[in-house]
């Protein structure tokens, strides 16, 4: 990736930024709302802009690399998250690095980097549940489940760390088939849909059906989901409610119908 912009390149984008942007500060505060309305390539030169500026800005390379893996640019984006990590350990450059590394297929160096961040990020739960899940997909489920426990030991209020280990209970039939953790998740994650629907599949995989409608409700309350409208059709099928299963699914058919019109 080029380091040097010409002139009348760096003209065009500043004239797009303050066009765009509402007389934004600087460039970083440009590309964000460049971002945001769209404008990806007048972003990702406002960053690159910013970066000139300010070498150490580690939260534009973030946003950088951000775009970089937006527009299919992965190998650049891993660079600049290794660039951040050896000017700051942040957080959310190590879990995007650890994750882009795994999908092209270099395990050992992901794992060399979450095990680093543990060190660093002490009181941090996702270095330990990232190397589990590692640990899991490579068939070594006792240390999975080792790592689980110290990511929520690293910390106890990391919500997305409990749920992790309800659902490893849970595919795994261990102690109470991961119910006591995913209520924890819940407790501390209330707003939060998708964490509601895995309860609920928790739930149901333990044969509690009613509860799981509940979380079933409540995950759609929060946000409209199909999926989690099937799975609470199926769980009232499952208790016998079958009229209002059935009720619920014309319903959903409808909705899909309206959605995906057929052609004529």
């Amino acid at each position: 990736m080029s380091r040097q912009l010409p002139f009348a390149l760096l003209t065009a984008t500043m004239l797009v930024i303050c066009s765009s942007s509402g007389f934004a500060k600087t460039p970083f505060e440009a590309s964000e709302q460049l971002t945001a309305s769209g404008h990806i390539t007048e972003a990702r030169r406002a960053l690159e802009s910013e970066l000139r500026l300010r070498p150490d800005h580690v939260e534009a390379r973030y946003n950088l690399a951000l775009l970089l893996q937006r527009i299919n640019q992965p190998e650049d984006a891993a660079a600049l998250y290794r660039e951040n990590l050896s000017i700051h350990w942040h957080l959310p450059s190590l879990i995007n690095l650890a994750s882009l590394l795994q999908q092209q297929g270099q395990r050992a160096e992901a794992r060399s980097w979450l095990l680093k961040g543990t060190a660093h990020f002490r009181h941090e739960a996702p270095p330990w549940y990232m190397l589990a899940a590692m640990a899991e997909q490579e068939g070594h489920i006792h240390q999975a489940e080792q790592l689980l426990a110290r990511s929520i030991s690293a910390d106890p209020l990391n919500g997305f760390a409990h749920l992790r280990l309800a659902d490893f209970q849970s595919r795994h039939k261990r102690s109470d088939r991961g119910i006591k953790e995913a209520n924890r998740s819940v407790a501390l994650l209330p707003h939060c849909a998708p964490c509601w629907q895995l309860h609920g599949n928790i739930l149901r995989a333990a044969g509690q059906h009613r509860e799981a409608i509940l979380s079933y409700q409540k995950s759609l309350s929060i946000r409209p989901d199909t999926e989690v409208r099937r799975q609470l059709i199926l769980s009232l099928d499952q208790i016998g409610e079958h009229r209002r299963a059935a009720r619920m699914q014309q319903a959903l058919d409808a909705w899909m119908r309206y959605q995906n019109p057929s052609p004529p």
